[in-house]
């Protein structure tokens, strides 16, 4: 008998009492996962073997000792999950591709694991093909929470690869379903704040608000202290964009008193940044550069090539707004260096020079950023950004109007 698999010993004890698949699966699970347990395609959770054994009148030991094979793909899959602990992804990965016929595990907790593995080294289509076969699986089987695990894990990857649109087309289809099953909490939380940080992320600014409220309002028991500090700090990014600086500052505080807690320099170096800011908008814009500047030197010791964009960006706004145009400049033209031509902030970052060189009347200079800008703008789907760009271009064409337009050579906007 050790050398039979566990589907195989499903199946002879079911043969045994002449139960047909649909019979066996009758109340328990769906005639279809049986036939793919007995082939080996798939492995059941502890509860649903308990389930089986009792009405195959097996004491489930007879099913799960373990065979010389079963312990080696065990022992395999257990390595690979340490291996991802240690953030090894590239060897777990190979591992877990040796098991991907016979997983010696619960097939879901499989691909989810894989899907993970995969997500973590950046082969997001990879990341999606398991979530997109287990997703059917736990519709046929009424698992709601289930459902709203796979959905916030494949918006987590749509997020992750640029694609935020369909990140929220995902998180969206789990929210639908919150109303209809006995959710956890944590999860419940943490699929509106992902929500509520893409929609910032867009420019949504009020739909923003709305699901990190509802967040916020169930998020202390449930949320690490962390995951609360981040929330706080969109929450008060969102605000600060609406002009509410008096709930802007409180969050700020709160984040910032959470991260400092857990000791966590990065996100205490985020807060700070946004505190900066806040004093910026404040009008004590030296100050604010003062500390924006310190944020810069922390996020060159951590080598964060994004943060230190998205910081000059700031520090450009200040001084555009205290009439240091071409030092914002250079601090906007050093944002650039530092993103990648798909992020929001390139295109935030072409808007505000357009603006800039407008306003220094190099018109042609301004038309060929502000074109950059539209582009990428439609290309993320950022509607907000695209509006406020195009308002630019109205006014750019009206004031081009008046020069010469032969002289700069013609250039049009296309966007």
């Amino acid at each position: 008998m050790n050398h039979l698999s566990l589907g195989q010993r499903i199946r002879q004890a079911r043969k045994e009492l002449g139960y047909t698949q649909n019979e066996l699966a009758q109340g328990i699970v769906t005639s279809s996962m049986i036939c793919q347990i007995e082939n080996g395609k798939a492995f059941p959770s502890y509860n649903v073997l308990q389930a089986l054994s009792e009405r195959m009148q097996k004491p489930i030991e007879f099913f799960v000792s373990d065979t010389d094979a079963n312990k080696r793909q065990r022992s395999s899959y257990t390595l690979a999950k340490a291996l991802m602990a240690s953030e090894s992804y590239e060897k777990a990965y190979s591992l877990l591709k040796s098991l991907q016929d016979s997983p010696g595990t619960d097939l879901s907790e499989f691909q989810m694991t894989l899907s993970e593995c995969c997500q973590r080294l950046g082969k997001f289509d990879e990341a999606s093909a398991p979530l997109d076969q287990l997703l059917p699986i736990a519709m046929n089987n009424g698992d709601i929470p289930q459902q709203i695990k796979i959905l916030q894990r494949l918006g987590d990857i749509a997020e992750q690869s640029g694609q935020y649109q369909l990140a929220l087309y995902h998180w969206q289809k789990a929210s639908d379903l919150l109303a209809k099953g006995d959710v956890d909490s944590a999860a419940k939380s943490r699929l509106l704040t992902s929500i509520g940080n893409t929609y910032y992320r867009l420019g949504y600014l009020d739909e923003s608000l709305n699901y990190l409220q509802a967040a916020y309002e169930s998020r202390e028991s449930f949320l690490s202290l962390e995951e609360v500090g981040q929330m706080y700090l969109n929450l008060s990014l969102s605000h600060r964009d609406n002009n509410d600086y008096k709930q802007a500052a409180y969050f700020s505080e709160q984040a910032y008193i959470i991260f400092k807690s857990v000791t966590n320099m990065k996100l205490t170096t985020d807060v700070k940044r946004s505190l900066g800011v806040l004093l910026g908008k404040q009008g004590q814009t030296q100050e604010a550069l003062s500390i924006l500047e310190e944020c810069m030197d922390l996020y060159q010791r951590d080598e964060d090539s994004y943060n230190l964009g998205v910081t000059e960006l700031e520090m450009a706004l200040m001084l555009q707004m205290s009439g240091d145009l071409e030092g914002a400049i250079e601090r906007l033209q050093g944002a650039l260096s530092k993103f990648s031509d798909n992020e929001l902030e390139t295109a935030r970052a072409y808007h505000l020079l357009a603006d800039m060189y407008r306003t220094k009347r190099d018109l042609p200079t301004a038309i060929r950023h502000l074109n950059n800008s539209l582009h990428l703008y439609q290309k993320q789907g950022h509607s907000v950004g695209l509006i406020e760009a195009m308002s630019l271009s109205v006014k750019l064409y009206e004031e081009w109007d008046t020069f010469n337009q032969s002289k700069y050579g013609g250039e049009l906007i296309t966007a």
